[in-house]
């Protein structure tokens, strides 16, 4: 039920992107069978949790996380930030349709927080950075820590799921933060505006 973050490898792919000015999507095509983009319309399925968890261990983990990466659109230099979840190391070990629900919070928790990454980029001024990677770097940790903050406040709160009433509450809040987010609904951020 924990939120596994990737935010290392995430991280390690921008700075590669940065520091060799590369293209990062083909490496995300390599990862395309494992992982899904956070979309609103696509909920996640029992079919998604490849991962085997332990029989006495949690009833579910999914593992999710922010995955920020440069690229460009008509000489400009855009970046786009998803929301990610990584199917061979999810899983649910006693399904039901309302350990499913928890382990999607998770997954929306992780694009609440992806929307927040993308205000920050649209909102911040780089014109005025001096060192763009670094700035972008303290953005995405800074973020990153607040979402594993999230993560573990939900299931403290909700008692992994387990406190149906708190359950019902996050559901809520989450999707009406998503919502308030709206703005930020694309994954591409043009930082040259």
């Amino acid at each position: 039920m924990k939120n596994f973050l990737l935010a290392s490898l995430f991280l390690v792919f921008t700075i590669t992107a940065f520091s060799q000015k590369a293209q990062i999507r083909p490496t995300i095509r390599k990862f395309k069978n494992d992982t899904i983009i956070w979309k609103p319309d696509s909920l996640l399925k029992k079919e998604d949790f490849k991962a085997r968890g332990k029989a006495n261990g949690p009833l579910g983990f999914t593992a999710s996380g922010i995955f920020i990466y440069p690229g460009e659109s008509d000489g400009a230099l855009i970046f786009y930030v998803e929301a990610l979840f990584v199917k061979s190391k999810s899983y649910i070990t006693k399904y039901s349709e309302y350990v499913l629900k928890h382990e999607q919070i998770h997954f929306d928790i992780c694009e609440l927080y992806a929307r927040k990454l993308r205000k920050k980029l649209a909102d911040t001024d780089f014109k005025k950075v001096k060192k763009l990677q670094f700035e972008i770097e303290r953005m995405y940790n800074t973020i990153n820590t607040q979402l594993m903050k999230e993560q573990e406040k939900y299931d403290k709160e909700t008692e992994h799921g387990l406190n149906s009433a708190k359950q019902a509450i996050w559901n809520e809040s989450i999707q009406q933060q998503i919502k308030d987010l709206d703005d930020y609904k694309s994954s591409a951020i043009d930082i040259a505006k």
